[in-house]
Order: structure tokens, then C-alpha cells, then sequence
């Protein structure tokens, strides 16, 4: 993440949870009962909830590049996460977790999942 200093300057100065040191742990965060999980110091993507949907908003651009990393949508009220399609490989917002194709491909894997089934209906029905 390029803008890690400009979360944790947000952190800091706006998440009711971050209290500094405290307990003799440097940034400390009462909803982890330990340290923050953007002071760490691995270079990964840390999620945190109450970040996301309460301090987040309050930085619109910093919102936009912190969920396009996290390969995550933003929507009006809700996130979709975004998938990459089973049949063409495209990418797209998903509207459940279960959503394998595209709206392209979702027709075409439709109609043959519904070609297979019926072969093979006929196929038993054929041999009795």
C-alpha cells in the first residue's frame, strides 16, 4: 500500500479505538486488546472492520485506493467484492459469494449446464 502513512495518521487522529501506548504496548487498540494491525511491521494488507466502515469514509480518495487494493468495490452503502469470471476470465462485481460468471457468460453456462442435463435424461431414457 503506498498511502500506509496517511491511514496511519487517520488511525491516530480519528479512530475512537486507537489510544497510543497504553499497558505498556506502543499503539494500542482497545477493540484488539493489543496493538493496532496497521502498526505492524510485515508490508501486508491488514483489515480492520471498524476502520473500514466507521474512520475510512472520512477520506474519500484514501477510501478509493485502500478497497481498489483490496480488490473490493465501493458502493453506496455496501462493498461488492470483485471476481474473476470461471469461463472468460474477466473481472466483475459480484452480487453474492457464490457468483462463478459474468452477466455475459452467465446465460451461455446456463444453457449448457441445461444441454447436459437433458442428453443425459434422454440417454437413460433411451436405454430402459
Amino acid at each position: 500500500m503506498q498511502n500506509k502513512n496517511s491511514i496511519k495518521r487517520l488511525v491516530k487522529n480519528n479512530c475512537a479505538c486507537y489510544l497510543g501506548a497504553k499497558h505498556g504496548i506502543q499503539n494500542y487498540c482497545c477493540l484488539q486488546d493489543g496493538p493496532c494491525v496497521f502498526f505492524a511491521q510485515d508490508d501486508g494488507l491488514p483489515r480492520c472492520t471498524y476502520f473500514e466502515n466507521g474512520v475510512l469514509p472520512m477520506d474519500e480518495k484514501l477510501e478509493r485506493e485502500y478497497k481498489s487494493d483490496r480488490n473490493v468495490e465501493v458502493g453506496f452503502n455496501t462493498a461488492k467484492p470483485r471476481v474473476n469470471c470461471t469461463r472468460c476470465g474477466g473481472t466483475f462485481s459480484a452480487n453474492s459469494n457464490r457468483q462463478k460468471y459474468c452477466d455475459k457468460c452467465r446465460g451461455r453456462a446456463r444453457k449448457e449446464s441445461i444441454r447436459i442435463r437433458v442428453r443425459k435424461f434422454r440417454q437413460k431414457d433411451s436405454s430402459m
